[in-house]
């Protein structure tokens, strides 16, 4: 096991660790476990030990709704401001989970499992939970960090294939703007690491979370550097909710797109751009899709990183170092419309 401290958010995050001893980590406390109904039924012997409550599935748990179910059921049973709370799932379980804990009470403590690629590099760390408000993603959260975060290796045997891949999708944006050599690395085990051999996928997960906690550490609340995780992210949301693309995915094709236009804004020669797109094509991750000017438009207007009629976009200037620029929308617009017109140039 290899652990990871977070100083600034006294968090730790725990790689290769078994989510079996995870009472080692808890306080001795009345813990409620949230999970949603898919992992309820991959580890319903290991959650029945615990009084938990379970979510339904997919991006449409991450609402007000579900806020308010956990709230209800945390009331039923008991809970108080000594309770303790601990989410195991991918990242919408994470999310709400953490969410919940930071508003419930005015505060509980809380903690991870995560159970997905995505969560284990990305969702759960970092301190970021929010729920959606409508097609928003994230728009109504906080920062708060888990004390903890399990990342069990083992947890990802369960996951369909597509959720294998588009777990990638977020290990891939880390190497493309902070670690080529974790790029070469994504390049010559492609095989190995889409067959989740352990060795190498405990290797993957240190250094991705090993990357993003760096970036945390020095940016806990995004004012600046942290704005470079979202590399991809602005157009991959609004491709998220309108398609049946998953986060992953739509994020591919966010950072296909950033690419192109990392050629034309920052200098990012046309080479490093078709290896840029060749390793998301190796995970057999999408590099276009179809998308209106309506749902870029209205996802450039209501982004978080706008500021007034600019929006701080994340472009890239070579494999592994990325620039924030600040571009006016209009312009940022009628590029992504018109890249997204004609596809050519990134297949």
């Amino acid at each position: 096991m290899k652990s990871i401290h977070i100083e600034n958010q006294n968090s730790t995050i725990l790689i290769g660790e078994s989510y079996l001893n995870i009472k080692k980590y808890l306080p001795e406390k009345k813990c409620f476990l949230i999970c949603d109904e898919n992992i309820y039924a991959h580890y319903k012997s290991f959650i029945d030990d615990f009084d938990h409550i379970i979510i339904g599935c997919g991006e449409g748990i991450k609402t007000w709704s579900s806020v308010e179910k956990i709230v209800e059921k945390l009331l039923e049973s008991g809970a108080d401001r000594n309770s303790y709370l601990l989410g195991m799932g991918g990242g919408l379980v994470c999310d709400v989970t953490g969410f919940v804990a930071s508003i419930f009470m005015r505060g509980l403590e809380f903690g991870f499992i995560s159970t997905s690629l995505l969560s284990q590099v990305d969702a759960s760390v970092g301190g970021k939970n929010g729920i959606n408000f409508g097609k928003l993603k994230n728009m109504i959260g906080v920062f708060n960090p888990p004390q903890f975060v399990i990342c069990d290796p083992q947890l990802l045997k369960t996951l369909p294939e597509r959720e294998v891949r588009s777990g990638f999708g977020e290990v891939i944006k880390h190497a493309f703007i902070k670690d080529k050599d974790l790029f070469q690395f994504l390049n010559d085990n492609r095989e190995a690491l889409l067959n989740l051999q352990p060795d190498l996928m405990e290797d993957l997960i240190y250094r991705a979370v090993s990357i993003k906690t760096d970036v945390v550490n020095n940016d806990p609340f995004e004012k600046g550097e942290r704005k470079k995780l979202n590399f991809g992210h602005t157009i991959g949301h609004a491709i998220e909710n309108n398609s049946d693309l998953t986060h992953g995915e739509a994020v591919s094709v966010g950072m296909a797109l950033a690419t192109k236009l990392s050629e034309e804004m920052c200098g990012l020669g046309s080479e490093e751009s078709e290896e840029v797109i060749s390793l998301l094509q190796k995970y057999e991750l999408p590099v276009t899709h179809e998308v209106s000017a309506e749902t870029i438009n209205e996802f450039l207007l209501k982004d978080k990183k706008k500021n007034r009629s600019s929006i701080d976009f994340i472009l890239l200037t070579k494999i592994g170092e990325a620039c924030i620029k600040s571009i006016p929308i209009e312009d940022l617009k009628s590029k992504v419309i018109q890249l997204c017109k004609d596809p050519k140039p990134i297949q």
